[in-house]
């Protein structure tokens, strides 16, 4: 009985695994916005990476101590690309027409530090840890403990 509940266990993976790998993609899709200073594009790529490490948070699904360390990536990514999800570029409407919105202060500083996190060997470092975790993700094992209460002691 035991052995049915851990392939049942391990069968759930492969479908966590694609989302996974779909989220990791997008993230890495909203790269190129971001270092252009686009806002939408940074608030994607921010919620794609808040997604992943959600997803990297289902201690059922995957080995914790594989995924402590991507998470606590992800949350420095999400830090620096923050301010620039939240930061509009300032509309001057007469600059507007003549050389495009204005930046202020604010969002060039956040721009700027969007723009060191993502030049980083710390990201590049992450995304290939991530694309690494994603080709063979660490399974979770189910607690036994947990498995034998649940199953077994149905009182």
């Amino acid at each position: 009985m035991l052995k049915a509940l851990e392939k049942t266990h391990q069968q759930a993976a492969p479908e966590a695994s694609s989302f996974l790998s779909d989220q990791v993609a997008a993230l890495l899709g909203y790269d190129p916005g971001v270092r252009a200073g686009e806002r939408d594009a940074s608030s994607e790529m921010n919620a794609a990476a808040g997604r992943v490490w959600s997803v990297l948070g289902d201690r059922r699904l995957f080995d914790r101590t594989a995924v402590d360390g991507l998470r606590g990536e992800l949350a420095w990514l999400s830090e620096a690309l923050g301010p620039l999800s939240q930061s509009a570029p300032v509309h001057d409407q007469n600059r507007a027409h003549i050389h495009g919105p204005a930046q202020g202060p604010a969002y060039e500083a956040a721009y700027d530090r969007a723009l060191a996190a993502l030049e980083s060997d710390r990201y590049f470092r992450m995304v290939a840890d991530l694309q690494r975790f994603c080709s063979a993700p660490p399974v979770g094992q189910p607690r036994r403990s947990h498995l034998y209460r649940r199953h077994l002691y149905r009182g």
